[in-house]
């Protein structure tokens, strides 16, 4: 009996000794899980399709604050009301909204005319919506402002993009009158540009104009070798090779590969050629630098014909000068023979319904070719 109560005061100690030892675990083990849970809810990602949402729509959400760590640029939540205002004209023109950013603008140059930031946010609306001359002339105009160093870097950078890709596209599908025209009032602007002063006078001398090539090379140092390069580009044009119309000079038709036949409009001649597969009726007009079509005969062809949009530019016209679209044409074919990437000017010609445009010399000089007058004919051999 004394055996048996021993031994059940003995497992009671064990047991209240075991609990003594495992209470303090069992009464924080509910705390640590609730930690567990505090600490995935902040540091585990979302998993929702906003993930990688930018900035500008969180900052858009209702009652819903940026994350700490993103940048003041990144929000526009964390600007100044000026930045806020910038930055959603920005978006404006981004979207295309011209005439909201364009008024935006308007409203607040009224009240701060001087405004440095505004006035050169203004120019960036210019340059996405304005024709290209006047995109220039208007950065040309922002140095005159008291830029800061930063700003007159940007500003002076933007001219020097803007003016070497209108150059190249120009120079590219041989558009040297409108080149020209282009680049005449920047050379007033810049006079001592190179990369103006050589495609100016390289515009001139594609046009066979020696004194006006002469004038602008002129401000080149004597012996210049890019001058001179320019020069010989002139000599080639005045050679002999190219002809023009031919009255009381006999001509031999066999001294060349190709004749179109040509249909006679009093002193003028009308040519037929080929815009990809579409046929064309264009007047020969050896003053014309640049083949021009009606904006009649170009809404005819089909979208998917091939051709590229370089630009709206100015042009000179008899009527005077006047903005115009010009293209890159893929293929242009004249009897029988193909020329590829040819640049055409789209124009309005109401009063021109007796042809489809001129047939300027950027595709008659592909060829030595001759008018043939009395036989209504165009001979050409190709160069």
């Amino acid at each position: 009996m004394k055996w048996m109560l021993a031994f059940l005061t003995l497992a009671l100690l064990i047991s209240v000794t075991i609990n003594i030892k495992l209470w303090p675990a069992k009464s924080h083990l509910p705390k640590q899980n609730n930690d567990a849970k505090a600490a995935s809810t902040h540091t585990m990602p979302p998993t929702d399709d906003n993930t990688n949402q930018p900035s500008e729509q969180l900052a858009n959400a209702p009652n819903q604050t940026p994350p700490r760590s993103q940048s003041a640029t990144s929000s526009p939540q964390l600007g100044t009301p000026k930045q806020q205002q910038m930055y959603r004209i920005r978006q404006q023109i981004a979207a295309g909204e011209f005439g909201l950013a364009q008024q935006a603008i308007q409203d607040y140059l009224r009240g701060s005319p001087q405004d440095i930031e505004f006035l050169l946010l203004e120019a960036e609306l210019v340059k996405a919506t304005a024709l290209i001359d006047d995109v220039m002339s208007h950065y040309y105009g922002l140095l005159d402002l008291a830029l800061t160093t930063e700003q007159r870097a940007q500003v002076l950078l933007t001219i020097s993009q803007l003016s070497a890709d209108n150059i190249e596209k120009l120079k590219t599908i041989k558009a040297w009158d409108v080149l020209a025209t282009f680049l005449e009032p920047l050379w007033q602007f810049d006079p001592n540009r190179r990369s103006i002063i050589l495609a100016l006078a390289e515009s001139y001398a594609r046009q066979g104009q020696e004194f006006l090539m002469e004038n602008v090379l002129a401000s080149l140092p004597q012996g210049d070798l890019e001058g001179q390069r320019i020069r010989q580009v002139l000599v080639a044009q005045l050679s002999p090779t190219a002809s023009q119309e031919s009255e009381d000079i006999p001509v031999d038709p066999a001294q060349y590969e190709r004749s179109v036949s040509l249909t006679s409009l009093g002193d003028h001649f009308i040519a037929p050629i080929k815009l990809g597969r579409y046929q064309a009726n264009l007047m020969i007009d050896t003053g014309a630098s640049t083949t021009v079509i009606t904006t009649e005969k170009f809404r005819t062809l089909n979208r998917r014909f091939a051709r590229e949009y370089i630009g709206t530019f100015t042009v000179n016209t008899a009527g005077g000068q006047v903005a115009a679209p010009i293209f890159q044409f893929k293929q242009v074919f004249i009897g029988g023979f193909r020329i590829d990437d040819v640049a055409v000017v789209v124009l309005d010609m109401p009063d021109f319904s007796f042809a489809d445009g001129l047939l300027g010399m950027n595709l008659l000089r592909q060829f030595d070719f001759k008018i043939d007058q009395k036989n209504q004919q165009l001979l050409l051999n190709r160069l």
